[in-house]
């Protein structure tokens, strides 16, 4: 039996499968996959001579978690319906035996290299975004900096854009008499000639308020009448919650004294509305009760003291909501179904996989299912989740990142995506583009009906900005402002120059490391990618530039001019550094659901252990400061072997965050989306400073000078955002 180190390529029928990075193509064409159903098509691809039973499945492939034999069964059809083998009786590629299990049927062997397709075919019904410009996943603004655009490829879906009802109507009734006429084997074009000419851009978008300060979120009424949304109009205030009437276009304030109000969500036929309130790291579930002239004065606290709560959704019955919601650091994020009258909630739907994160829910009109927004392993997903076989169904995958998703009807659903906004359908997979954002302006949306869609529309794709220096001594203290353009997301200093930067450059979705030159603001080019990057640090001693690329760790020689990646997309791996002496770099990885130290040697690039049971690792002198997988406590170790001495501060794990070890010190920060707060630690005589600033005042993404004296960090202005609406009639 041949070994997945013994090739690298191989021929699955019309793919080819990458062995040592776990990827699947067709036509050299990266297809979407989950990482469970990655690890199916795998085990059967290094058993491919003989059956696998459900049995061996459950111990081989399913060996860190209890799942029912349906959960085994529902990852071989995803695995069928990647590989558009459709007709079990006649199976091409996975074939099934009762009560002998799976095998793999199809034409295998090694190729050398990927070949694209001269007529490339399409995929079976699993979509994939069409690649055009990016807002690429960086470490300099915010969230919502590190995405990408949506590009037009042969395989952009048809054109949909806005009409009156009566215009498209007219054309509808064209398309049908043309049909007759011409015959139905002309049907096709001409309906795609008519998707076409329908296709909306932003500027077509009926404002219902104007760009005076910033919304984070919005929430529509069952009729459509109102809006609940949360912003601010400074930054130095508060995120508080508003109620806009679209009948007479008047705001009326809620809330006065939230801490941060963050998500929104009408209930119970709209007498309430549920909202999400950071404070102090923490999150609490509010409810406002809108019978009351005074809706705050009823305020009722329905959950406190949780992590992190993800968008929510309007339940099963009027006192249900669905809450995608992190309880604690121990757990995942997972989605509960709470009841607005006891208080009480319930898990819904528990993540599949250790690097899994649920952003979006939203339920079928009919009540029957499901549409999620994961985001596995640097990969987003929409997946379809039928509530009573409790089967997963992929619909949607994507590597740039998706804003929301909701029910046009039982078979359609609208999603907004970075770049544009466009219409799936469940059974067959096709997209209609509606909305053409070229600009990445839209942000957030819902509707009543399917049909009368409220979004949020930014004044810039990105805020303006500026990188300030701080002095670390006793009182911050500001030592100068860059002043730079916004396509420059992220910035570290120099080791050998002070007169240079390192900067990351994103314009027309391509992001750029390079080298800049501040008296001019001219940059040397170094690496470029239609990924989300994330920059970490770049040594001379060492000799490269370390960054994250999707999910895979990476290192730019400069003496090569080339990229080593150092883990695959299909690994979970935190954040990286450079050992002391340069000839290596520490990395966490996730490996069977237990956290370790990898130290990856950059001469012979081979992994191997370097420590287990921690998650991130600095140098510090001749030891090393070690965090915790869990709740991210510092450690300082000696040696690798010698006792561990707690040194009783946790730093943050959340990828915005950054953590240094300069000489002394470590100097890390920690936020909860209303302050940032800079620490600084000595780990030997443990004097403590933490600074505190308003969160887009001082973006958790700093960097640090050798000495650890100055910091650097980006201040962003607030991005004013009007709501606006569009009618799909289609």
């Amino acid at each position: 039996m041949s070994s997945l180190m013994d090739i690298k390529l191989t021929k699955l029928g019309a793919f080819v499968l990458d062995l040592s990075d776990q990827v699947l193509y067709r036509d050299a064409s990266e297809v979407a996959i989950e990482p469970k159903v990655m690890a199916l098509l795998l085990y059967l691809y290094e058993n491919k001579d003989r059956y696998v039973s459900i049995e061996e499945l459950h111990q081989q492939v399913w060996s860190d978690r209890v799942v029912s034999d349906t959960a085994v069964r529902s990852a071989v059809k995803k695995l069928r319906l990647i590989l558009g083998d459709n007709d079990i009786a006649n199976a091409r590629y996975v074939k099934s035996v009762s009560k002998r299990g799976y095998k793999l049927i199809c034409e295998i062997e090694p190729v050398d290299a990927l070949e694209a397709a001269a007529h490339p075919t399409k995929e079976a019904n699993v979509a994939t975004l069409p690649d055009e410009g990016l807002d690429s996943g960086t470490v300099g603004a915010s969230n919502d900096v590190s995405e990408a655009l949506i590009n037009t490829t042969d395989k952009q879906p048809p054109r949909l854009e806005k009409s009156s009802g009566l215009a498209y109507k007219l054309l509808m009734f064209l398309v049908i008499f043309l049909s007759a006429i011409i015959g139905w084997t002309k049907y096709d074009v001409i309906t795609k000639y008519v998707l076409d000419s329908q296709l909306a851009n932003v500027g077509d978008l009926d404002p219902l308020t104007g760009f005076n300060g910033e919304k984070h979120d919005l929430s529509v009424s069952l009729d459509g009448r109102y809006v609940a949304f949360s912003g601010r109009t400074s930054i130095e205030e508060d995120r508080q919650v508003y109620l806009l009437d679209r009948q007479n276009n008047k705001i009326r304030q809620l809330t006065y004294h939230a801490n941060n109000a963050a998500r929104v969500q009408f209930a119970q036929n709209d007498k309430v509305i549920i909202y999400s309130d950071l404070s102090g790291g923490k999150t609490s579930v509010q409810l406002l009760p809108l019978t009351l002239s005074e809706p705050e004065s009823g305020r009722v606290t329905l959950i406190e003291g949780v992590v992190a709560v993800g968008d929510p959704s309007r339940g099963r019955h009027a006192s249900e909501l669905l809450l995608p919601m992190l309880v604690d650091l121990e757990s995942e994020m997972t989605l509960y179904a709470l009841d607005l009258h006891t208080r009480e909630y319930l898990r819904m739907l528990a993540p599949s996989d250790a690097s899994e994160i649920l952003y979006d829910v939203s339920l079928s009109p009919d009540k029957q299912k499901l549409a999620l927004i994961k985001k596995i392993k640097g990969q987003f997903h929409i997946l379809l989740f039928d509530l009573a076989t409790k089967e997963e169904t992929l619909i949607y995958s994507t590597k740039h990142k998706l804003y929301g998703v909701e029910w046009k009807n039982n078979t359609s659903l609208l999603v907004m995506a970075a770049g544009a906004f466009f219409q799936v359908d469940t059974l067959t997979g096709e997209q209609i583009r509606l909305i053409e954002d070229g600009d990445v302006v839209l942000r957030s949306f819902d509707t009543h009906d399917g049909a009368d869609v409220v979004l949020l529309q930014k004044e810039f794709s990105r805020a303006k900005r500026l990188y300030i220096e701080h002095q670390l001594v006793p009182q911050l203290e500001v030592q100068q402002i860059i002043n730079t353009a916004p396509q420059v997301v992220a910035m570290l200093y120099d080791e050998l120059s002070d007169e240079h930067r390192w900067v990351m450059h994103l314009k027309d979705g391509i992001t750029t490391i390079g080298r800049m030159t501040m008296s001019n603001r001219e940059m040397d080019s170094y690496y470029s990618s239609d990924e989300n990057v994330e920059l970490l640090d770049v040594s001379y001693q060492a000799g490269g530039i370390l960054f994250k690329e999707g999910p895979k760790l990476a290192f730019y020689s400069f003496e090569h001019r080339q990229v080593n990646y150092i883990t695959s997309s299909m690994e979970t791996s935190s954040d990286a550094a450079f050992s002391a002496d340069g000839s290596a770099i520490y990395y966490g990885v996730n490996v069977a659901g237990e956290w370790e130290i990898q130290s990856y040697d950059i001469g012979s690039k081979i992994s191997s252990l370097l420590l287990s049971g921690y998650r991130s690792i600095r140098p510090a002198g001749t030891g090393y400061i070690v965090a915790e997988p869990i709740d991210a406590q510092l450690f300082y170790l000696p040696t690798l072997t010698g006792p561990a001495r707690a040194l009783n501060h946790p730093i943050d794990f959340r990828y915005i965050s950054r953590w240094y070890v300069r000489g002394e010190h470590i100097i890390w920060t920690a936020f909860d989306e209303r302050n940032t707060y800079l620490h600084k630690l000595n780990w030997q005589t443990d004097s403590h400073l933490v600074y505190e600033e308003r969160f887009f005042a001082l973006y958790p993404t700093i960097a640090t000078d050798i000495s650890g004296d100055k910091v650097l960090s980006l201040s962003v202005q607030l991005n004013d955002t009007s709501i606006a609406t569009i009618k799909i009639d289609h």
